[in-house]
């Protein structure tokens, strides 16, 4: 899957759960999904998608890489 399609897919999630499972979805062989400078746990981030959503935590504990965080941002600030 190209980055340009994962961008795609993630602009289209409307739901935490969406984001979440694409989230795992993008993961490799070891679990693992690869932020702009390291590699983050893919199910510890998925997790990580409804706290930033609904229990106000810091959207840094979601990656830049393919809009992840910003769109978390814009389903938190839409779903208020």
């Amino acid at each position: 899957m190209e980055d340009l399609q994962k961008w795609q897919m993630v602009n289209q999630c409307e739901t935490g759960k969406a984001l979440a499972d694409l989230i795992l979805e993008f993961a490799d062989s070891d679990g693992m999904i690869q932020g702009r400078e390291r590699k983050f746990s893919a199910k510890e981030m998925s997790l990580n998608v409804y706290d930033v959503i609904t229990e106000d935590y810091p959207a840094y504990l979601l990656t830049r890489e393919f809009g992840i965080r910003q769109q978390a941002i814009y389903l938190k600030t839409f779903n208020k």
